[in-house]
């Protein structure tokens, strides 16, 4: 099951009572992959918001999976599919026009369904979720954060 179909609500998933995830298959891609988080701490601490990068040199795909800025887990599939059209790619990464990472940040931030809730705002979590994405891409690229 993919796991898009499998998170169904806040804290909420399609598993009936007395079912149990035995494995979980994860494609190994070739390229940059990132796991970006703001948090109180950077251990150990639900975050605020998270953004996980996978690129994929070989198929020259970019994929983009949010955390803590929607009632699921969420993709931004409209923003990577911009990207993957306008980045330069490399043999060991891509390359991007700072104008297309602010665009893509700002694709990123309006994928995102943030709420305002104890740890923090829903505007605050969309312009963090903006951060984080152009850090992600930077990242990709080789190019200091």
């Amino acid at each position: 099951m993919p796991v898009r179909e499998f998170f169904t609500g806040p804290k909420q998933t399609v598993l009936r009572p007395g079912e149990l995830i035995v494995a979980t298959r994860v494609p190994i891609r070739r390229g940059p992959q990132d796991y970006l988080k703001v948090g109180v701490r950077n251990a150990m601490v639900i975050a605020v918001a998270s953004l996980a990068i996978a690129v994929d040199l070989d198929a020259r795909t970019v994929g983009i999976g949010l955390g803590s800025v929607g009632p699921t887990p969420l993709a931004a599939d409209e923003a990577t599919s911009w990207l993957a059209d306008r980045v330069e790619w490399g043999d060991s990464g891509i390359t991007a026009a700072r104008a297309d990472v602010d665009r893509f940040a700002a694709l990123v931030a309006d994928a995102a369904r943030a709420i305002d809730d104890h740890r923090s705002t829903a505007d605050y979590r969309g312009h963090a979720i903006g951060v984080l994405a152009r850090r992600a891409v930077r990242r990709a690229s080789g190019a200091a954060t």
